[in-house]
């Protein structure tokens, strides 16, 4: 008993020291994952917020970029360029630029209508407006409120503005306490009047960034107090918020933080698209990641408190350690508990567990043996060494050995050298590939030569690799395909023999163009099944004569319309014959296509890519055929005759390939002398 709870006492401080391990490491993982949550979350909040603040400066830029490059304003600019302001009023120009300016203030929300009510002995800063000033800065049409071109506005004018390029200034507190940005772009004169390329004025409008561009910057999506966005720029030496920050009661424009610091913002804005772990400008530690503002120098960043965003994962943690600790305790208890009652089964369960693994372990050795004493494949396994490691009683019997004796025995000395040369290839490459194969080998065993399809599988036999090899003797099935090639042959030539019986000027035409298809079939290097099928259409594609009356097929004189088109129905009948027959590859397709050329000028009208290959090779071969043998109305042509009339037609009715093939088999492989 004392053992017992020494043992109980020793294994619950184990397990309790390894379930702490345990909850330690899954605290800091889950830590992690909340971490790498936070920043798929804050970019994708970045990348909504900065999307939206580009696509407010684009579109922002855009009509003052159609202004800019309106060649009337650029016409009429430059022809007050040079001119007082006395000159000036007394043209019409002066008039349309100033409606210009007021039209388009008025359509793209560069008026502040509130500012512009005010009386009119009060000077007014409006906190958006539209100008358009000479090369001199000097406004030649503004909204009301203009205010004096500031410094920001002066740095990019002076930073090399591009023609049609719409520069933003950076941001900027007027007057009347008033975040405002500007948007400048450059006016170059006309060509035509000689000042291409050369800056004539400055289109300049400024918006109320409070009103415009800071709505851009809230987040709806998820309710977290010190979630906040912020836009930074960079100011002399240093960055500045240009932003309003939500956790600081101060305005915008008065943050200002170090540029080469390790706060959050510096880190984001000399890195952005980065995640950053860092203290803010208060010395909290906050999540954060920035994005740059596509055409300002301008970088958004959005960041969260550390222990804000992570404070309900850490909760959750720690109520999850709470439960797994008392969750460990109980069940050690239980442990505890179980092993009294344990004690006392303990010998008379494993007893019953061995005796039961004996029982099915017989019953597994029993099954295994009855099956390899009566299956009739034959198996056998061999090392890396090629070396037989296991042989089942259908193979030992085939080679006169003990299974039992067969262990550690070379396959050269089961099966002699001349077999295992053929099957120690197979067998390496099967350890080196580590994939299944399957091969057809000719073995003789106990004197009977015999056919196998050998499948070889990589294996682990115990510990060692190993390769099965598996005997399946097919000889009765080849043997069996044999007979009934032979038997389809026969019956072949009876047909053959009956249509050469029906009609004597056709004899042997069959037997000739099926020759000599396969001959061409070789020449163009057919695949076998496909060689098949067209030795079977070309043995068979008169077949259809047989419905044709004699008197037709050996008639001298010309037929009638009503005889030719009985005698052109010969397709139609072998179709008739033949169409419940199943046959491998398109046999019937083949001959049903025999009288159809390349043009479509054949009896169906059938042409070009949808006639078979096998069927062009048919046809062409069968006219070449007809055409070197007699017929009842004309004596056989030459075979030189013959090739010429398919060569002049190649290419239109027959198929160039074939042609070129039926020419090298005429020249180099068939007598047709003894044809």
């Amino acid at each position: 008993m004392k053992r017992i709870l020494t043992t109980g006492v020793i294994s619950l401080t184990l397990i309790f020291m390894i379930c702490m391990l345990l909850i330690n490491r899954f605290t800091e993982n889950q830590q992690t994952q909340s971490v790498q949550h936070w920043q798929t979350t804050l970019s994708a909040l970045a990348d909504n917020q900065s999307l939206s603040v580009t696509r407010w400066m684009f579109s922002t830029e855009a009509p003052l970029k159609e202004i800019a490059d309106n060649n009337s304003v650029r016409l009429y600019l430059q022809r007050l360029t040079g001119k007082t302001s006395a000159e000036q009023e007394k043209t019409a120009q002066i008039d349309y630029l100033r409606n210009l300016i007021i039209a388009a203030a008025n359509r793209e929300g560069y008026t502040d209508k509130m500012r512009s009510s005010v009386n009119a002995n009060l000077r007014i800063i409006a906190n958006s407006s539209l100008a358009l000033y000479d090369a001199n800065l000097k406004p030649i049409a503004a909204t009301p409120g203009l205010a004096p071109i500031n410094n920001e506005i002066h740095d990019t004018i002076k930073s090399d503005l591009s023609a049609g390029v719409v520069s933003a200034t950076r941001i900027w507190m007027n007057e009347n306490q008033t975040s405002q940005i500007a948007f400048v772009s450059a006016i170059t004169g006309l060509p035509q009047f000689g000042a291409e390329g050369k800056i004539i004025g400055y289109l300049v409008g400024i918006k109320n960034a409070e009103k415009e561009l800071y709505s851009l910057l809230r987040n709806y999506s998820v309710e977290l107090q010190s979630l906040e966005s912020a836009l930074l720029q960079q100011k002399d030496e240093g960055l500045v918020y240009a932003s309003p920050l939500r956790q600081d009661k101060s305005s915008a424009l008065t943050k200002v933080i170090p540029m080469n610091g390790q706060s959050a913002a510096a880190l984001a804005f000399n890195a952005p698209g980065q995640f950053i772990q860092a203290k803010d400008y208060r010395g909290i530690d906050v999540l954060a990641v920035s994005r740059n503002i596509a055409s300002t120098n301008l970088k958004l960043i959005i960041k969260v408190d550390r222990n804000d965003a992570l404070g309900q994962s850490a909760e959750e943690q720690a109520n999850l350690q709470m439960m797994l600790v008392l969750g460990t305790l109980a069940l050690l208890a239980m442990l505890v508990a179980a092993g009294w009652y344990g004690h006392l089964l303990k010998e008379q369960k494993s007893n019953e567990e061995l005796r039961t693994t004996a029982l099915a372990l017989k019953e597994k050795t029993s099954l295994l043996d009855a099956i390899n004493n009566n299956v009739t494949d034959m198996v056998m396994i061999v090392d890396n060494d090629i070396n037989l490691v296991f042989i089942n009683h259908a193979l030992a019997s085939k080679v006169s050995i003990n299974p039992d004796d067969s262990e550690g025995k070379n396959l050269n000395s089961v099966l002699g050298s001349h077999y295992a040369e053929q099957l120690s290839p197979l067998i390496e490459e099967c350890f080196e590939s580590q994939k299944d194969g399957s091969y057809k080998r000719s073995l003789e065993l106990q004197g009977t030569l015999s056919t196998f399809v050998i499948s070889l599988v990589p294996m682990l036999y115990g510990d060692t690799a190993s390769v099965m090899l598996h005997f399946h003797d097919i000889t009765l099935i080849e043997e069996h395909q044999k007979r009934q090639t032979q038997l389809l042959r026969q019956i072949m030539q009876s047909l053959m023999n009956a249509i050469d019986l029906h009609d004597p000027y056709s004899a042997n035409h069959s037997q000739k163009t099926a020759k000599i298809a396969l001959a061409v079939a070789d020449a163009m290097a057919l695949e076998e099944n496909d060689r098949a099928s067209l030795e079977i259409a070309a043995n068979l594609c008169n077949l259809g004569k047989l419905s044709i009356p004699q008197s037709l097929l050996t008639k001298t004189e010309p037929l009638t319309d009503q005889e030719r088109e009985v005698v052109q129905n010969e397709v139609q009948h072998t179709r008739e014959i033949l169409q419940n027959i199943e046959f491998d590859g398109p046999v019937l397709e083949t001959i049903l296509q025999k009288h159809e050329y390349l043009d479509g000028s054949g009896s169906n009208g059938i042409s070009g890519d949808e006639l078979l290959l096998n069927s062009r090779i048919l046809t062409t071969v069968n006219d070449f055929v007809a055409m070197i043998s007699p017929r009842a109305y004309r004596e056989s042509l030459p075979v030189e005759t013959a090739l010429a009339i398919i060569l002049k037609d190649a290419g239109k009715r027959y198929d160039r390939q074939v042609v070129a093939s039926l020419f090298h088999v005429a020249e180099n492989k068939i007598d047709f002398d003894i044809l």
